[in-house]
């Protein structure tokens, strides 16, 4: 009799004893997805101080005005306040007094009276949800970001976007700290009778970036665009653009490593003749130019630093054609090599947090460069340590090809040889000294032909009938040579010596006199 009490006493033990391991462990699980959270929460903020804390050492141009974290257990909103442009007290700094000798009344008064332009300010607002199921979703934190306008910055956004969001993203943070963000621009659309039209087919981007924010990868969609300004006369329209990249910027953004590759489809630009305006006359009538069609567009680049050397190329090709004239072909390539990363990135960082420099302060354009001399000398023995590294850049093609027919040119400019006792010269003598210069050009004979043809009614160029002769002196002077049916010629300067076709220039025919 006495067994059935029993058994049934363990039961319920036994029951209980489950209720409370299950009670235990989903205490466990609170607080565990509790601390998660607050820990989640603490990461993010400490993330968002970092980022604000780096932007205004960036430039000079973008400052953190306004800073507002309200931060609860399951989330928190951001809402940060930018301005971009001349900070105030630059825009009120006094003119730079001009060097002794020079003359400084009557102009440096008028470039006193130019003032900045005005600071454009943004304010963005970040909803952040925490881990670790930010929104529903497995992270350390979800992100919804969009901008905070006003009522008249609203009412002037509806006129383009209507009620859409203008900008708008959203961003998965990873418990390791990286996230992917992906942006949208909203389509716009604008139409003013006798003034133009804007059609903006909006655009999209994802961005993923590392922990440690020195990677990224990019990918980028445009639609399109057709814009019009009847006063102007100006059409363009572009087809759909996309564009993709891998970055490396652990050595800063003006040093950024990878590739990155785009294509946009179609570009369209014209300018229609327009009626003459009232009073004006048929002189003054804007004229029509060829309408410039550019098709199949790709943009290829890439960057890299090898033994603290940078070194960067980028190519643009595509087909077209402007007005009636068929462009098989087209190809830009141009490129930098043994850029001594380490100068240039001090060179870039004072260019960019330089206030007058980039334009603020009174004085206008004299002030600028007032200070871009000041700066320029400044940094004057670090730019001349640059050269002991042979830097090179220029254009390296610029190919069209047009009824089987090819015209190509290009150029490059480099230091070379430059020794220790060479940097002791004053820069223009260092430049002539070890300055190098490379440059070619190649056009057919029918280019040059069609080109005085055109331009013949306007005066600006030689008739067609005296090309052939002008070709032919130049060719006697040694200035140019031909080639079959090409114009070629060569220049080339070292060393301090300048050399056309491979010749000193006073050894060229009457070239010396």
């Amino acid at each position: 009799m006495a067994a059935g009490p029993i058994r049934s006493f363990a039961k319920r033990k036994q029951a209980l004893s489950k209720k409370a391991v299950l009670g235990v462990l989903a205490a466990a699980i609170a607080v565990a997805y509790g601390g998660s959270t607050w820990w989640a929460g603490s990461q993010i903020k400490s993330r968002y101080d970092i980022a604000f804390d780096e932007l205004p050492k960036q430039t000079a141009l973008v400052r953190v005005a306004e800073r507002k974290y309200e931060r609860g257990f399951l989330g928190a909103v951001s809402t940060v306040t930018l301005e971009i442009g001349c900070a105030p007290d630059a825009a009120a700094a006094v003119a730079s007094k001009p060097a002794e000798g020079e003359e400084a009344e009557e102009d440096d008064e008028e470039d006193a009276g130019i003032k900045p332009p005005k600071q454009l300010r943004l304010t963005i607002r970040d909803t952040i949800h925490h881990g670790p199921l930010a929104g529903g979703t497995l992270a350390a934190a979800t992100i919804d970001s969009e901008l905070v306008l006003d009522a008249k910055a609203q009412a002037d956004a509806e006129k383009f976007f209507g009620k859409a969001k203008p900008l708008s993203a959203h961003t998965k943070v990873a418990f390791s700290g990286a996230f992917t963000a992906d942006l949208a621009i909203a389509p716009a659309k604008l139409a003013e009778e006798g003034k133009g039209r804007l059609e903006w087919q909006g655009a999209q981007a994802r961005v993923e970036v590392n922990a440690a924010r020195t990677q990224a990868h990019y990918d980028l969609t445009v639609p399109g665009l057709d814009f019009s300004d009847a006063r102007s006369g100006v059409t363009m329209k572009m087809g759909k653009l996309t564009a993709k990249a891998d970055m490396d910027s652990s050595a800063g953004w003006f040093l950024a490593t990878g590739k990155s590759e785009g294509r946009l489809d179609t570009f369209e630009f014209a300018i229609k003749k327009k009626a003459a305006a009232d009073g004006a006359a048929a002189a003054e009538t804007p004229k029509a130019l060829p309408t410039v069609v550019l098709q199949g567009i790709d943009l290829l680049a890439d960057a890299s630093i090898k033994d603290g050397l940078y070194a960067s190329s980028g190519t643009l090709k595509g087909a077209g054609k402007i007005g009636e004239t068929k462009i098989d072909k087209f190809e830009l390539t141009s490129s930098a090599r043994r850029i001594h990363a380490a100068g240039y990135k001090k060179l870039a960082d004072a260019w960019m947090q330089s206030a007058a420099v980039n334009g603020c302060g009174k004085g206008g354009s004299k002030a600028s460069q007032a200070a871009m001399q000041a700066l320029a000398e400044q940094l004057a023995p670090d730019l001349k340590a640059m050269a002991k590294y042979a830097p090179e850049a220029g254009l390296d093609k610029m190919l069209v090809e047009i009824d089987g027919k090819r015209g190509e040119l290009g150029y490059t400019v480099s230091m070379a040889g430059v020794t220790d006792e060479d940097l002791q010269l004053p820069g223009t003598a260092l430049m002539m000294k070890r300055g190098a210069l490379k440059a070619h050009a190649r056009l057919p004979m029918k280019w040059l032909e069609k080109l005085a043809e055109t331009g013949a009614e306007s005066g600006q160029t030689p008739p067609p009938e005296m090309v052939a002769g002008l070709v032919e002196q130049g060719e006697t002077m040694g200035f140019v040579k031909r080639d079959g049916d090409d114009v070629t010629g060569e220049v080339e300067f070292s060393e301090g010596n300048l050399k056309v076709n491979g010749k000193p220039l006073g050894a060229m025919g009457n070239a010396g006199q």
